[in-house]
């Protein structure tokens, strides 16, 4: 199963199937965390430059670049948000959840009418996982939020500025921004059940010119990432025919 939104904000014009199925989240649950982040930082519960010292015998594994370290590093806790996004760090991202909190997650997902997404885990936690603790989201809740960062007023430019400012830096480039035209910019966050497979996932906004095109695409056993990316290179280009 392919599930997928695809929206053009210049035009208004909108594809979907299966847009409201709920599936596991895996990484892209980090864009609502992030904004949860920024959210707390700009109501003053938070300090984006408070310092946390990661410790390379906590690594959880997985994504990222802090489990290669060999030594103890302080960074600040913006720092951990952008390589959560940037390089889809797992050991960042249990940083910045602990200290913003799943209550703080899913009262934003309510807030913004997110009715499908949940945080329930920590990256990389197979016991919460095996209980029944998944993180949850679906393809309409993912394009929500991106065209809530990208045109909205629920979130202002306090939190969809540094959320979209990592997202503009994504290293993992495997699903949508695979195919998409060269002048064409990705800003997005994939995510994946690997080394299983039976999940991909990818989010983004894409802008080309004046053109601006909310994009999430969620499969279940569907091909991969390369399905990702055929079925983003294809709604794409079909946007711009409508």
């Amino acid at each position: 199963m392919i599930a997928y939104v695809a929206k053009d904000l210049t035009t208004g014009s909108c594809l979907e199937s299966h847009e409201e199925v709920q599936l596991p989240a895996y990484s892209t649950i980090k864009v609502l965390l992030a904004a949860a982040f920024w959210r707390a930082v700009e109501r003053g519960e938070l300090s984006e430059a408070e310092p946390y010292a990661f410790r390379p015998s906590s690594s959880v594994g997985g994504g990222g670049v802090l489990r290669g370290f060999r030594h103890a590093a302080e960074l600040a806790l913006s720092d951990y948000a952008h390589l959560m996004l940037a390089v889809s760090d797992n050991d960042a991202t249990n940083v910045v959840a602990r200290f913003v909190g799943f209550d703080r997650v899913n009262e934003l997902a309510a807030e913004l009418g997110l009715r499908q997404t949940a945080m329930r885990r920590l990256m990389m936690d197979a016991d919460a996982a095996a209980a029944g603790r998944e993180n949850h989201t679906s393809a309409a809740d993912l394009a929500a939020l991106l065209e809530e960062l990208a045109t909205g007023e629920a979130l202002g430019p306090a939190v969809a500025g540094p959320v979209l400012a990592s997202l503009e830096r994504q290293e993992h480039l495997d699903g949508i921004a695979r195919y998409l035209p060269a002048s064409a910019s990705y800003s997005g966050k994939c995510g994946d059940d690997l080394p299983v497979g039976r999940y991909a996932h990818d989010c983004a906004l894409i802008r080309e010119g004046e053109r601006r095109v909310v994009m999430a695409i969620m499969t279940d056993g569907a091909g991969g990432f390369e399905a990702v990316s055929r079925a983003g290179a294809a709604l794409y280009a079909a946007l711009g025919q409508a």
